[in-house]
């Protein structure tokens, strides 16, 4: 395995975790008044999303740096990008529910944005569960990295 491979093999991973950090930091903490789908859910349901937009959105950046500023942390660092991708599809999942529920069909186009970033990042975590499997056959007893 190469122990060094560019940041750019994540360019939509680290690009969204910044994106939906800096955003969900904004909403959460009261920076930005929504003027979207937000705008017509109950207030605490927006902070809730925007404190699980920032916490998994660094988790997925973390997760992904750290495993080049660290190739020993390989496996460390696929589970922190798990850890953000995971709750990330359950907040998106239900996010996109409760704003359909709410909005009916004025949130169909948001909806369905957020029900893509669902399944991508699903997909994403699904991904590393299986680039952790192979790594863990790859190794041979007695190695450390």
């Amino acid at each position: 395995m190469r122990r060094f491979r560019s940041l750019a093999e994540h360019p939509f991973e680290l690009t969204f975790g910044l994106l939906f950090a800096l955003v969900g930091a904004a909403v959460a903490f009261g920076g930005i008044t929504p003027t979207s789908i937000n705008a017509l859910l109950p207030e605490w349901v927006v902070r809730v999303w925007g404190v699980v937009q920032v916490v998994a959105g660094l988790l997925v950046v973390v997760g992904i740096v750290i495993r080049y500023w660290r190739p020993a942390l390989v496996l460390v660092g696929l589970r922190i990008e798990r850890a953000g991708h995971i709750p990330f599809v359950a907040a998106t999942t239900v996010y996109m529910a409760v704003a359909v529920a709410y909005a009916g069909t004025r949130a169909l186009y948001a909806g369905a944005l957020f029900l893509a970033f669902a399944v991508a990042s699903g997909a994403r975590a699904w991904a590393t569960i299986v680039i952790e499997r192979a790594i863990n056959r790859a190794r041979r007893p007695g190695d450390t990295g």
